[in-house]
């Protein structure tokens, strides 16, 4: 009686353990990938709004990538909050250039944690505003050296605009933007050629706008990736 009690606890236990490490391989990584957006801007600061919906009223280190798109230049700041009880908390980043465009993406951690989340979309503004155009792109064509772009934005049909185009080599990573001045046509679309690029090199492109007297540019178009031929 005793080896068949002693049998049963003993299958018991290797039944729970079984079950246990089951429920851990299955087991999904909660994901605390932030959203981000721009909440305020004055000359030199933004007020950027986070929420990471997993991380409720915890401590947190948040670190935002800061990127001043006309320089192609990079810069890193972190900070220690707590989110709110809807996982939302605002930063303002200061010490930013008058009338230069910016971008920022976000990435967070709980203070006790070793790694840190993926980085949210990225959201672009001029420290004076950003505008809702919409802009559009699309890549044409490509030749060993050059891409063709239609870039479209409906609101600035027949305006003067501003184009900025980022170009990232998806090769060497490394990235430079470079700024059109256009007129769209009736249907808020200009076409522009990227020149001096390397053959059979694959590039990741996308485009912000603005009417040539605004101080603030555009969010981002859609991104597009092409490869120059041989």
């Amino acid at each position: 009686m005793q080896a068949t009690m002693k049998k049963i606890i003993l299958m018991s236990l290797i039944f729970s353990l079984a079950l246990g490490f089951s429920f851990g391989a299955n087991a999904t990584s909660v994901s605390y990938t932030p959203t981000v957006k721009i909440k305020k801007s004055a000359d030199t600061y933004v007020t950027l709004q986070i929420v990471s919906t997993n991380l409720k009223k915890k401590d947190v280190k948040v670190k935002i990538k800061i990127e001043k798109i006309d320089a192609d230049d990079d810069d890193t700041k972190i900070f220690e909050k707590t989110l709110n009880k809807s996982g939302k908390v605002d930063i303002k980043v200061d010490g930013l250039a008058k009338d230069n465009a910016y971008s920022f993406s976000v990435a967070i951690k709980k203070s006790s944690d070793s790694d840190y989340s993926d980085y949210s979309s990225e959201v672009s503004v001029n420290a004076e505003g950003t505008f809702d155009y919409n802009p559009a792109l699309s890549i044409k064509d490509e030749t060993s050296s050059t891409m063709v772009l239609d870039v479209t934005s409906t609101k600035l049909k027949r305006k003067k605009t501003i184009i900025k185009v980022k170009i990232e080599n998806k090769d060497t990573d490394k990235t430079e933007t470079r700024t059109f001045t256009k007129t769209l046509n009736k249907n808020g679309k200009a076409e522009i050629t990227i020149d001096n690029l390397s053959k059979d090199t694959e590039y990741s492109i996308k485009a912000l706008v603005k009417k040539s007297k605004d101080k603030g540019f555009s969010k981002y178009s859609n991104e597009e990736s092409a490869t120059t031929e041989d």
